[in-house]
């Protein structure tokens, strides 16, 4: 017998069934997709379109013209800030211009005339008593000496003017040199008013003081005119009026009611009163 006979009929390999059993695998059932979650810190979606089109725009022919552009002429524009910041400095601060005239005048007249109109008041206030009349002349004398001074100090009134200014500061300088001369008689008939010692001997400066006031002032509205300036008005000074005599009852003047017994002195009277 043949080894084939021994053996059996062989079977095709296709046609033998396994000892054990194995089970096919399973086939998994289709999952729908999720969205991918993107780590964080990671760019999103959004982001990256955005970057994208910044990279765009930064690429484009105009942004790189304007960056040329600023980038050649930032050294010019850089120099030109520091240039103008050191002119400014120095004419603010190191050498500034002079003051025009008119801005001179008033800068110094601007100081004064508040102590001015503060001593007229201490004079003027009813309710003020012999002493602090007194007061007030002597204030209004140091305050009116010190802006005399102030002016006089300034030797040229065209300092500083502008060659297309209209204002007249040759006639100006020529009216603030009487205005001083003014004031400085109107400072002696004050120190002299300053040592009465009652309102009746008071009295005998009314007449000179107020005319050397009003000249004063005049001279002072003056001079702010020919430099375009508004005259700045000070309150009225008030003094003592003058005592007018009583007429007799016998309608004859008597001895009192003489001229020559008026109480009223002349202005050379007043500039140099009698020790009485």
């Amino acid at each position: 017998m043949s080894p084939q006979t021994r053996r059996g009929r062989a079977v095709p390999p296709s046609h033998r069934k396994s000892s054990t059993h194995v089970a096919a695998p399973a086939v998994a059932a289709p999952v729908a997709d999720k969205p991918a979650v993107e780590p964080k810190g990671a760019p999103t979606r959004a982001g990256r379109r955005r970057g994208v089109g910044i990279g765009r725009v930064r690429k484009s022919a105009a942004v790189r013209y304007a960056g040329g552009f600023f980038g050649a002429y930032t050294p010019l524009i850089v120099a030109f800030v520091v240039l103008f910041a050191g002119v400014w400095v120095y004419l603010s601060f190191i050498n500034p211009p002079p003051p025009k005239p008119e801005e001179r005048f008033t800068q110094i007249s601007n100081k004064y005339v508040p102590k001015v109109d503060a001593a007229r008041l201490e004079i003027n206030d009813p309710k003020s008593d012999f002493t602090t009349r007194i007061k007030g002349f002597k204030d209004y004398s140091a305050a009116l000496k010190s802006w005399m001074t102030d002016l006089a100090a300034v030797n040229d009134w065209t300092v500083g003017a502008l060659p297309s200014a209209s204002a007249d500061y040759t006639t100006a300088a020529s009216d603030i040199q009487q205005m001083i001369t003014q004031g400085n008689i109107e400072v002696g008939l004050l120190d002299k008013a300053a040592t009465a010692t009652s309102e009746a001997d008071l009295v005998q400066y009314t007449t000179a003081l107020a005319a050397a006031n009003e000249q004063f002032e005049g001279y002072w509205a003056q001079a702010a005119a020919d430099m375009l300036l508004k005259d700045v008005a000070m309150p009225t000074l008030a003094l003592p009026a003058t005592p007018t005599p009583a007429p007799s009852d016998s309608g004859s003047p008597g001895p009192s009611d003489s001229p020559s017994a008026a109480p009223s002195p002349s202005a050379s009277a007043v500039l140099s009163p009698s020790p009485s």
